[in-house]
């Protein structure tokens, strides 16, 4: 059984440089700019601390990581400048946004479970 290499096309030709699409680039914007929106309203709606927005503001962060994934990944794919340059702001709002929502969550952390735990102290047994 012979093995045929990889380098060698059996089956019809594929053009290897497709054009990218600039949709892509305006998806991502708008999602890291959605991401950083969200977050922004979760921790400015109010003077208040609210222990509940803890957890989304965790899932934006984890979003905002990957969106600078796919901003990495995608610089690779378009290479004339202005798409680089509209990726490049996209990375960094989106590591403004991870950055902002990891520092939030860590100072509120501790205070919120602190502040769950008396609570369970203080309620009756049931």
């Amino acid at each position: 059984m012979a093995v045929i290499p990889r380098s060698v096309e059996t089956g019809p030709k594929r053009q290897s440089a497709r054009p990218a699409k600039q949709s892509r680039i305006v998806v991502t914007t708008g999602l890291a700019l959605l991401t950083a929106g969200g977050s922004a309203w979760l921790m400015l709606r109010s003077a208040a601390i609210h222990c509940d927005s803890l957890a989304p503001l965790t899932v934006l962060a984890t979003l905002a990581a990957f969106l600078i994934s796919i901003c990495f990944r995608q610089m690779g794919r378009f290479p004339d400048r202005r798409s680089r340059l509209f990726l490049l702001a996209c990375l960094l709002v989106a590591a403004a946004t991870l950055f902002a929502d990891f520092r939030f969550v860590r100072r509120y952390r501790d205070f919120c479970d602190s502040l769950q735990q008396e609570m369970r102290q203080s309620a009756p047994n049931r």
